[in-house]
């Protein structure tokens, strides 16, 4: 109870400080403690800690008997505040690759001006309002990481106002930069191949899934290598007992490309022999130091397209057809950690019993 108080609180807060941040240099009003508190189903005491708080860092002021006001003194208002949304705007949980995303944008962006700010968007709380979001009326521009189709409606409304830039996936009428699994594959299974690898399997991503496969079916054809059907997974229990059902089979492969995080997968792989010289590819984001596997490792390139983002942001409205534009990604050979260790210390032996 003790957390949801506290939550309640925070996001009464965060909401009364966005309306603020959007006032310019008018003073302006708050709506009434009761209506605050029937916009977020609370009691009034809550609304009123919260306002309180505000009061002592002097973003408001109150008149006895007539309200609480914004104070314009508080806010720099020759800046610019640039929103981050991540998803369906209601992740709570980031992963090592959206920290990298967000701090790639997030500095793309502020380095145009120290006085610009950095803000997590939070859409929850708006998605239902028909007046518009009022939350969002200060903001500059948004970059919207790993879009979904539920909030495009209501994105697409925002960005009839302010630029709107989307970073993972592709959508009509967006600026986009998105993951071009068909080159990504083609160039991966290529290099597959050529290391030895005839028995390929594929672990679809969650978006573009037609392209992903045409990038492996396409180098396996230059190469007169069989990819079946049956070598496209997903990343569900079903799959995973299809791939355990290849080895049993002696149908083991020989190369895996991971196009979502390989978690699931793992156990599997490490718990039978037969797929212990399996190459394997992933993103690097999803590779830590415990990795015990041999492949390639793909570097999305977020920080290359992180200045193409803000500069889509910081020129407004684009008068010109929306874009959609690859993220480049960069493969790297893949070693474990503790046999580059080893590799690492035979060369030292070496050189120390080497007679110069």
């Amino acid at each position: 109870m003790v957390h949801q108080s506290s939550a309640l609180y925070m996001r009464i807060r965060h909401y009364v400080f966005d309306l603020l941040a959007g006032t310019g240099n008018s003073v302006v009003k708050l709506p009434s403690n009761r209506e605050i508190a029937r916009k977020f189903g609370v009691s009034q005491p809550t609304v009123v800690k919260a306002l309180q708080e505000l009061v002592r860092e002097g973003y408001l002021t109150i008149r006895p008997g007539v309200g609480a006001f914004s104070n314009p003194d508080r806010f720099t208002h020759d800046s610019k505040l640039w929103g981050i949304v991540l998803g369906d705007g209601r992740w709570s949980q980031f992963s090592r690759e959206t920290l990298h995303v967000i701090n790639s944008v997030g500095m793309a962006l502020l380095e145009h001006d120290h006085r610009n700010l950095l803000k997590l968007i939070t859409m929850g709380e708006t998605m239902d309002d028909e007046r518009g979001w009022p939350e969002l009326s200060m903001l500059s521009g948004i970059c919207w990481w790993i879009p979904t189709d539920p909030l495009l409606p209501s994105m697409a409304r925002i960005a009839r106002t302010i630029p709107v830039v989307l970073l993972g996936d592709r959508k009509p009428g967006f600026d986009c930069f998105f993951r071009d699994f068909e080159n990504e594959n083609c160039e991966i299974a290529r290099r597959m191949i050529a290391d030895g690898c005839r028995r390929l399997v594929l672990v679809l991503p969650e978006m573009e899934q037609a392209a992903a496969i045409r990038g492996v079916e396409k180098a396996c054809r230059e190469a007169g290598c069989e990819f079946p059907p049956g070598c496209v997974l997903q990343a569900d229990t079903a799959s995973q007992r299809d791939l355990e059902r290849m080895v049993d089979l002696h149908c083991c492969p020989d190369g895996i490309i991971f196009n979502r995080k390989p978690n699931d997968f793992i156990p599997i792989i490490l718990s039978r022999p037969e797929l212990a010289r399996c190459r394997i590819y992933c993103d690097s984001g999803w590779i830590d130091k415990q990795w015990p596997f041999h492949g390639y490792s793909g570097e999305i390139g977020f920080d290359t397209v992180a200045p193409m983002i803000a500069a889509l942001l910081h020129n407004g409205l684009s008068l010109t057809e929306p874009k959609q534009r690859p993220i480049p990604v960069k493969l790297e050979p893949l070693v474990p950690q503790e046999i580059r260790i080893g590799e690492e210390r035979q060369e030292l032996n070496a050189a120390k019993a080497s007679p110069c």
